[in-house]
C-alpha cells in the first residue's frame, strides 16, 4: 500500500511536470540550500558534526546501497531507455507494475542514465518499508534527492529537508553512543553542550550531567542524588521520547535504587540497558523483542 501511494505521488509530479513542459538540465540544478542548523550552538571546540547530511555526488549514490540492494544491469537499462511508452500511460494503465515500468522508462528517457535515475528506479524496486534505521533513512533521503535534482520543485525540497533532519538526528544518536563508549569524558562534555542547548545554562543541567557521570563512571550514588534526578527529569520531559535513550536509562537506576514505583527484580527493559551497557553494545542496537 505505501509503495502504491509512493509511486501514485510520483507519477503525479512527473505527468504534471511533462504536461507543462518543463524541462530540467541535469547540470543546471540548484544546489539544496542547507536544510538544518547545526542541532546544537554550543559545543566543545574539539567536536564536528559528523552526522551532517552533504549534497551527494555522482560517486556517492553507490555508497548508500546496502549488500542486499538489486541493481539494475546495462539491459534492463537500454530496454526502458527504447521502451515505447504511450501517450497516456499515466491514466490509462491499470496494471501496477507495468504503470511503474513506463514511470521509470519515462525517467531514463527524460534524463538519460544518470546515477539519480538509476538510484529512483532500484529504489522503487526494492522498497519494502519497515523500521526506519538509519540506514533505511540514509536510502530514503537519497531517494528524494535524486528527485529533487530531476524536479526541483518547492515541495520536492521540503520533503527532502525533512528526510535529512530525520537522517541527522539518527547519525546523531549513534555518533553520541559511540563517542559514550569509546571516550565517556569527551561524552560527558558533549552531554552538556546539548542540554544546554536544549534546556538553558540552567541549574537543572547541572543535576542532569553528574549524575550521568557518576553512572557511566560507575560511581556510587545517594538516594539525594537519585530523588533529584528524578525531579528535575520529570520537570524538564513530559513525555519520555524526548529525552535520550540513556537519560531515560538513568531515571530507571535512580528510580531503581530508591525503590521507588519499582520492585524486585530489575525490569527487563533496565536489565536490557545494563545488560548492553556491560557488552559495550549501543542502546540504538538493542533488540527488545517482546517489550
Amino acid at each position: 500500500m505505501k509503495r502504491s501511494i509512493r509511486l501514485t505521488i510520483s507519477i503525479f509530479y512527473l505527468v504534471c511536470l511533462f504536461s507543462v513542459s518543463f524541462f530540467v538540465s541535469c547540470g543546471g540544478v540548484e544546489d539544496v540550500e542547507e536544510t538544518t542548523n547545526s542541532t546544537y550552538n554550543i559545543l566543545p571546540d574539539k567536536f564536528d558534526k559528523p552526522w551532517l547530511w552533504e549534497k551527494l555526488k555522482d560517486e556517492d549514490w553507490e555508497k548508500l546501497k546496502d549488500e542486499n540492494w538489486v541493481r539494475l544491469t546495462d539491459e534492463e537499462v537500454e530496454e526502458l531507455m527504447n521502451l515505447n511508452i504511450p501517450k497516456r500511460w499515466g491514466l490509462e494503465t491499470e496494471d501496477p507494475a507495468l504503470r511503474e515500468k513506463y514511470y521509470h522508462a519515462t525517467l531514463f528517457q527524460r534524463f538519460g542514465d544518470i546515477p539519480q535515475v538509476r538510484y529512483i528506479v532500484e529504489f522503487d524496486r526494492q522498497w519494502q518499508g519497515g523500521i526506519l534505521t538509519l540506514e533505511l533513512a540514509e536510502q530514503m533521503a537519497a531517494h528524494q534527492e535524486a528527485m529533487y535534482f530531476l524536479f526541483p520543485t518547492a515541495v520536492n525540497k521540503r520533503t527532502l529537508a525533512e528526510l535529512i533532519k530525520s537522517v541527522e538526528e539518527k547519525r546523531e544518536k549513534r555518533f553520541i553512543e559511540q563517542l559514550r563508549i569509546e571516550d565517556p569524558e569527551a561524552w560527558i562534555k558533549y552531554k552538556r553542550a546539548a542540554l544546554i542547548d536544549k534546556h538553558g545554562d540552567i541549574p537543572e543541567v547541572d543535576t542532569i550531567v553528574n549524575f550521568l557521570r557518576k553512572l557511566e563512571r560507575n560511581l556510587p550514588r545517594t538516594d539525594k542524588e537519585c530523588h533529584a534526578y528524578f525531579e528535575v527529569y520529570d520537570a524538564l520531559y513530559d513525555d519520555m521520547n524526548t529525552a535520550s535513550s540513556y537519560e531515560f536509562y538513568a531515571l530507571l537506576e535512580a528510580l531503581y535504587q530508591v525503590r521507588l514505583f519499582v520492585e524486585e527484580p530489575p525490569s527487563r527493559r533496565l536489565e536490557g540497558y545494563r545488560k548492553a551497557r556491560a557488552e559495550g553494545t549501543p542502546f540504538y542496537d538493542i533488540e527488545w523483542d517482546d517489550d
